[in-house]
């Protein structure tokens, strides 16, 4: 074994760590990947480019010896691999963290639901309200407007928790983003000497500002508020489906808050083709899947609550036929092995049965529970425990408890694909996320 002392520094120089201990250059760059993050020459040993690799980084290196974290300030040789591992590890936390609110307000939707069909009864009297034994349209018409008025603060207050997700979860708060911010910001401050390197190194940001892992949760959020206003929207037309059955006719109208479903409904269904393109091009056919059913179950309700006018005919049978097309897309998509494929799937049967019908009553009370349950269901929850982070081949990261190795096939749940493996073995396409760990 050579001696230090016996080490020409112009050839090998040394790298002295934070934590005082030192090692040679090649020593330490093979020891944390430095060739994972640029380009070598074969023949020289010199780095000649970035590499932008396509694989989560690795670990924060870490000294061979005592196993403490190398510092950006100290040893600025390995400030590339040291940013990446850090840019992923904050990946990572807003996974997490943003999975467990999404879990946390699904559940709020799931009593929104369950507190709106429970006070429905109760806000369309049984028959006209008497006042000194005489039937009153107009007394009627105003118990139901105040009732509309007072239940629609539990699902005012939902949205506002949505929207305040939504404003923490957009992208200019992702990690991603934040990075090539940063590197533009840097890159301003450059001294003349500096330039010829700028645009590389705001191209290589941009690039990794490109992996949109991100965008699972931010896009999840988007979905749980086109959830709520679906629901919103589907109560507004059970009560004026509840109203024309009991033919209440005044001059007084039905004041919903926000204003009447028929006002609304244009605006939700252009959100919900929106939302389902931005899906599908992340990759998201499970998002995608539940979006269409409450673009076709407004759809389906505006054309046969008795609000589409004769000038308005034309229009929900547009939306309609839309509908329709979505759900075959759905029904497509549904090939994917996405969790909860099965429940959606069978949405889709019950809600395409339902659209083929000009019939409020034409699917069964079970069928209707079906697609409820399936517009409800949450995203799922993301593992947050301290187990070994892997992606698949879409980008989408997962985790595995345990030992760390997958032990069986699976899918993944948002996209379908493949995941886990065999015998300890990842199946093709699947790679390590280790700087997603704790």
């Amino acid at each position: 074994m050579s001696r230090y002392a016996d080490i020409d520094l112009n050839e090998s120089p040394i790298v002295i760590l934070g934590c005082g201990h030192f090692f040679t250059s090649e020593t330490l760059d093979g020891h944390i990947g430095l060739k994972d993050v640029y380009d070598v020459d074969i023949k020289t040993g010199r780095f000649i480019g970035l590499i932008e690799n396509v694989e989560l980084a690795a670990s924060v290196p870490q000294c061979p010896n005592c196993r403490e974290p190398i510092k950006q300030y100290i040893t600025q040789r390995y400030n590339r691999l040291i940013n990446r591992a850090v840019i992923d590890e904050m990946s990572k936390r807003f996974i997490v963290s943003g999975q467990q609110e999404l879990q946390q307000l699904k559940g709020e939707l799931d009593d929104l639901r369950n507190e709106l069909e429970d006070s429905r009864e109760s806000v369309v009297p049984l028959e006209l309200i008497r006042i000194r034994k005489e039937a009153n349209l107009e007394i009627t018409m105003q118990f139901i407007n105040d009732g509309l008025k007072n239940r629609s603060h539990s699902s005012i207050s939902l949205m506002n928790s949505v929207k305040s997700l939504q404003r923490r979860m957009q992208a200019q708060h992702q990690p991603t983003y934040k990075l090539h911010q940063a590197t533009v910001h840097a890159v301003a401050k450059m001294t003349p000497l500096d330039i010829g390197l700028s645009s590389l190194v705001i191209d290589a940001s941009a690039e990794y500002a490109k992996r949109d892992r991100d965008q699972r949760i931010t896009l999840g959020g988007n979905l749980l508020e086109i959830k709520v206003r679906c629901l919103v929207l589907e109560d507004n037309f059970e009560i004026v489906h509840a109203v024309g059955l009991k033919r209440f006719t005044a001059t007084m109208t039905l004041s919903f808050p926000g204003g009447s479903p028929e006002t609304k409904i244009e605006k939700f269904l252009q959100d919900c083709m929106k939302l389902i393109n931005e899906c599908l091009l992340q990759s998201l056919p499970k998002l995608a899947v539940e979006v269409s059913l409450c673009y076709a179950r407004i759809a389906h309700l505006f054309g046969s609550s008795g609000l589409a006018k004769d000038k308005d005919r034309v229009r929900a049978t547009g939306y309609r036929d839309t509908a329709k097309e979505l759900l075959e897309k759905a029904k497509q998509l549904c090939k994917h092995s996405f969790r909860d494929r099965e429940v959606l799937l069978q949405a889709i049967i019950s809600t395409t049965k339902m659209l083929r019908s000009e019939f409020y009553e034409a699917v069964s009370k079970e069928e209707v529970e079906a697609i409820k349950k399936a517009m409800v269901s949450g995203p799922g929850g993301i593992a947050t425990h301290s187990g070994h982070w892997y992606k698949c081949v879409n980008g989408h990261p997962f985790a595995i408890g345990e030992c760390g190795m997958p032990m069986q096939l699976a899918r993944c749940p948002e996209c379908g694909q493949p995941v886990g493996g065999q015998s300890h073995t990842a199946v093709a396409g699947v790679s390590r996320a280790t700087e997603m760990e704790v």
